[in-house]
Parts: structure tokens; sequence; C-alpha cells
């Protein structure tokens, strides 16, 4: 039996993936920013779109909410970062670039995010024992 998260995911990717082609078969000449921008958003509905989906429908399933949530916002603030560093061009800011001040604040929020994930799985572990 397939889980209610596989069969949600699997319709975000299906869905992403025919927004792509349509895009593509509708717009052919689209200018690469607009491609790049639709690819991230892409990228981040597929990443994303399931646990959105089931946080807003309050489903915990195999993962509570409040984690889906939290999901949710990493990878908008992931693709958000990545968009910022795609669409502007980098500065200079003393010894580094622009480009790398934002890798930084994204590995630095994927790295917050698995602390409150491991915080919240020890708290839930050992309030259920």
């Amino acid at each position: 039996m397939v889980s209610s998260d596989t069969a949600v995911h699997a319709a975000v990717v299906a869905v992403s993936i025919a927004a792509l082609l349509v895009l593509n078969w509708a717009f052919p000449n689209l200018d690469s920013s607009v491609l790049t921008f639709v690819g991230l958003v892409c990228y981040g509905f597929v990443l994303g779109g399931a646990h959105l989906v089931l946080a807003v429908l309050g489903t915990d399933g195999v993962v509570p909410v409040t984690s889906r949530w939290r999901f949710v916002g990493l990878v908008a603030g992931v693709v958000g970062l990545a968009a910022v560093s795609a669409f502007t061009d980098p500065v200079p800011l003393g010894p580094v670039s622009s480009d790398l001040v934002l890798g930084v604040v994204a590995v630095a929020g994927i790295l917050a995010y698995w602390v409150l994930e491991a915080a919240s799985g020890y708290e839930d572990a050992t309030v259920q024992s």
C-alpha cells in the first residue's frame, strides 16, 4: 500500500514536470533568467511541495506537521537565497563576495534545521518513554 506522503509527492512531481513542459511548449523563446527562476521554483516545489500540501492540510502521516513547516521554510529560504545569487551580480564584501556570504547563510540554515529537527525528535522520544 502506498502511503499518502508518497502519493502526494508523486502528484507534486508530476505537476512540476507538466508545468515545465507546458511552459516550454507555450513560451519556447523565454529569457534564460526566467527559465532559471522557473527552474528554481520547480525544484523548490518538488523538494518541499508535498510537505507544504500536507502541512496546509494538517496531515501528520509519517512526519509531524511542525517538521513539515520547518522543512518548507528551509526549502523556501534556500531557494530564495539561490535566486538572489543567480539574479544579482556578486558584490565584493571585503575579502569575500556576496555569493559566498549567501552560500554560508544557506549552509547555516541547513545546519540550524538539522539541530531543530534533532531537538524535536529527542523531545518527542523522551516524552513518549
